[in-house]
């Protein structure tokens, strides 16, 4: 079974050491303890020259909720042009609305910045309650993967849940497990939920 591993990172120094540790992706941050913000575009080209494996830098100006103003989404904007031209394999984007949706209109400009790059939607997923209905609209825009616990809680204790949104989302869209989750602990999960895809900052 060949089960992909995401390692989230807080700087080139991990995403070097997950690399050498058998990662096979690294999600690009700055600031985990923010629940992860953009990195530097100085540690993404580095990453990207001497890490053979796919780069997904997170897309997120703040730390905070995520429900983005104007310049901030502008900013983003421009973040993932940068990236693109820098040599990145995918970026991780994520906005909502003041009801906790799917802020399409923002989402739909990223998507448009990030052309043919791989699109992840980071843990704010997490935050909207309809789930499902998240997923077919995520699905109608073009998003890749959907990084999520099943809940607010870590995600070994939302088994049931990731169980189901894997089966919902069928072929149509990668379910990635993350929070909490481990070199030690993947297995359990994946065998219980069917995960293929599986995210954590302890992954290798």
């Amino acid at each position: 079974m060949n089960i992909i591993k995401e390692a989230c990172v807080g700087n080139y120094i991990e995403a070097k050491r997950a690399y050498e540790n058998g990662a096979n992706r690294i999600e690009l941050c700055d600031n985990l303890g923010e629940g992860g913000t953009t990195p530097s575009y100085g540690t993404a080209l580095l990453a990207v020259e001497t890490l053979d494996l796919d780069i997904f830098p997170i897309i997120r100006t703040r730390g905070g909720n995520f429900v983005f103003t104007e310049e901030e989404i502008r900013i983003m904007e421009k973040d993932i042009e940068i990236f693109k031209n820098l040599g990145v394999d995918g970026v991780v984007i994520g906005a909502l609305t003041r009801k906790n949706e799917i802020d399409e209109k923002a989402i739909k400009r990223l998507i448009q910045k990030a052309g043919d790059l791989n699109i992840t939607f980071h843990m704010a997923f997490d935050e909207i309650e309809d789930k499902k209905a998240a997923l077919d609209k995520l699905i109608e825009l073009g998003i890749n993967r959907v990084l999520t616990e099943g809940g607010k809680s870590p995600a070994l204790k939302n088994m049931d849940n990731l169980k189901e949104l894997i089966d919902y989302a069928e072929d149509k869209i990668i379910i990635l497990p993350g929070g909490g989750i481990t070199k030690d602990n993947y297995m359990d999960l994946v065998k219980y939920t069917g995960a293929r895809e599986v995210h954590g900052t302890k992954i290798v």
